[in-house]
C-alpha cells in the first residue's frame, strides 16, 4: 500500500507535457505492482488506474500489460483485467502492439468485451497500417490458432484493416472452420455494408454440411439473412430441409424461402 502511495505521489509530481526516462521508469514501477500477485486486487487496479493516467507517457508499461492479459483467469480478477484493457487504451499509440493480445482476450465477459471495443478504438486513433499488414502475413502461418487469432484481431480492427482485404478474401478457403468463420466476420467488420461476394457466400455454405448442428444453424440463418444473392447455396439448404435437428429444419426451410422463394 505504501509502495502505491509513494507512486502516486510520483504520478502527480510528473510532468505532464512530455515522456521521459522518469516517466518510463514510473510506467516500469506501476507495471511491477500490477504484476505482483501478493498485493490486493485494489492495489493492482489503482496501479493499472494510474498508468492510464499517464497516457502516451505510459508507454514503457504496454508490453508488461499486454503480457498479463492472458494469465488472468477467474471472476474474482475481472476488475483487474477490465482496468489494463482500459489502461492500453488510453495509453494510445505505444500500444498498438498489444492489439492481439487485446484480440486475444476477447469473449470473456460482457464488460471485458466492451473495455476491449474502448481502447482498441482509442488506440486505432491513428492506425498504422504496418500493425495491418503484420496481422495479414499472419493469416498464411501454418498454425491454425495464428491465423484464428489473426481474424479475430482484424475484426476489432474494423475499417482500419481495410488494405488486408485480399490477405482475408484468401482466408474463406481456409481448411481450418474456425479460421474460415474467423475470415468472414472480419470481412463483414472490415468492409460493413458491402454486398457479399461469392466466395463470401460459398466460406459460409461450407458449414452446411459441419457435423454440429449448431454450426449448420448459424450458417443456415447467415444465408437467409443474405437474401437472393446467396442462391449458389439453395441446394445445401435444400438438403437440410430433412435434418435430423428441428431447429435446422425450420430454419433451412425459411432461409431457403428467402433465397429463392421456395415454399
Amino acid at each position: 500500500m505504501r509502495r502505491l502511495l509513494v507512486l502516486s505521489a510520483a504520478l502527480f509530481a510528473a510532468a505532464p507535457a512530455r515522456a521521459d526516462e522518469g516517466d518510463d521508469q514510473l510506467a516500469r514501477q506501476l507495471a511491477g505492482v500490477v504484476r505482483d500477485p501478493r498485493l490486493s486486487v485494489w492495489s493492482r487496479v489503482e496501479a493499472a488506474k494510474m498508468i492510464g493516467k499517464l497516457g502516451p507517457r505510459g508507454g514503457a508499461a504496454a508490453a508488461d500489460l499486454a503480457a498479463l492479459l492472458g494469465r488472468f483467469r477467474g471472476p474474482e480478477q475481472e476488475p483487474l483485467q477490465e482496468a489494463v484493457v482500459d489502461a492500453l487504451g488510453q495509453i494510445g499509440a505505444p500500444a498498438k502492439p498489444a492489439l492481439p493480445a487485446l484480440a486475444r482476450t476477447a469473449n470473456r465477459s460482457v464488460d471485458i468485451d466492451q473495455a476491449i471495443k474502448r481502447s482498441t478504438d482509442a488506440i486505432l486513433a491513428a492506425p498504422d497500417e504496418r500493425d495491418v499488414d503484420a496481422l495479414a502475413r499472419q493469416l498464411t502461418s501454418r498454425d491454425p490458432s495464428v491465423r484464428l487469432r489473426a481474424t479475430k484481431a482484424l475484426t476489432l480492427l474494423g475499417p482500419a484493416a481495410q488494405v488486408a482485404g485480399p490477405a482475408l478474401a484468401a482466408t474463406l478457403a481456409d481448411p481450418d472452420g474456425d479460421v474460415r468463420r474467423g475470415a468472414v466476420a472480419a470481412l463483414r467488420a472490415v468492409f460493413p455494408g458491402v454486398r457479399p461476394t461469392e466466395p463470401l457466400i460459398r466460406a459460409i455454405a461450407a458449414d452446411l454440411a459441419d457435423p454440429d448442428p449448431n454450426v449448420r444453424l448459424v450458417a443456415v440463418r447467415a444465408l437467409g439473412r443474405i437474401g437472393p444473392p446467396a442462391v449458389l447455396a439453395a441446394e445445401g439448404l435444400d438438403a437440410l430441409r430433412a435434418d435430423p435437428d428441428p431447429d435446422v429444419r425450420r430454419a433451412a426451410t425459411d432461409a431457403l424461402a428467402r433465397v429463392v422463394g421456395a415454399p
